[in-house]
């Protein structure tokens, strides 16, 4: 008796293209954080990956896509890590968390700002990334604007502040930080810089000072018109005149 052979098919493996994407930019962020960008590679992503340049290629066909995606892949993993520490809070202390994530105070974190930091210069002289570098700044933006909101209607920060304009302050302030951190090691630490965050969200929280003179604007510091003053320029202006008879 014949028994017909049987043919099974080779079943096409699922491929999850997102993850690999995901997989593929963070082994770009980690060859940006240890080579620098201008001296990143497809080759060196396919060696920290372990896929070919082939593959990365059929991904990124180039190498302005691959550390676009690296700086998406970075804006990403603090977009994570903000709602892990923050479970959606929007008070002014998950403002302070949601803040301290920008700042590489770990070696994930200090990696982050090595290709934030190299995207931007290149982007500065690069206007084809351009876009990405708006997206990226937007992406950091949101979380602290959207906190800042809250903070101001729930009365924990002052009605007269602006959510958008502090947002970009703590933004500047934090872009600052972590240049310091990540260039000068040995004198910035972390907690000198979360001292420094601390002490900006404090100074917004705390009431506006009040003049001691009173209504108007005219008592503020090195704006005083008093009789000293008026007598400072009096006698100026008296050894001017003197000075020029002579």
């Amino acid at each position: 008796m014949l028994v017909p052979q049987c043919y099974i098919a080779a079943v096409p493996k699922h491929v999850d293209h997102a993850a690999r994407r995901r997989e593929l930019a963070d082994a770009a962020c980690r060859v940006i954080a240890r080579n620098g960008l201008s001296a990143t590679t497809l080759a060196d992503v396919a060696a920290e990956s372990g896929w070919s340049i082939g593959s990365i290629r059929h991904y990124f066909p180039d190498k302005d896509q691959l550390i676009e995606a690296a700086l998406w892949r970075v804006g990403e993993r603090v977009d994570e890590r903000i709602r892990r520490r923050t479970a959606g809070g929007m008070t002014v202390a998950d403002l302070r968390a949601a803040a301290a994530e920008l700042l590489p105070l770990d070696a994930s974190r200090r990696e982050e700002a090595l290709v934030h930091l190299a995207f931007m210069a290149q982007a500065a002289v690069v206007p084809a990334l351009a876009d990405a570098a708006e997206e990226a700044a937007r992406r950091l933006h949101e979380p602290l604007a959207a906190r800042f909101a809250h903070a101001i209607r729930a009365g924990e920060l002052p009605a007269g502040l602006d959510a958008e304009h502090e947002a970009a302050r703590l933004r500047l302030l934090l872009d600052g930080l972590a240049l310091e951190l990540v260039t000068t090691p040995r004198r910035a630490s972390a907690s000198w810089a979360l001292g420094i965050l601390d002490e900006h969200l404090a100074a917004l929280a705390a009431p506006p000072a009040r003049s001691a003179a009173g209504p108007g604007r005219a008592a503020g510091p090195g704006r005083a018109a008093g009789p000293g003053r008026a007598a400072g320029r009096s006698g100026r202006k008296a050894a001017q005149v003197s000075d020029t008879g002579r």
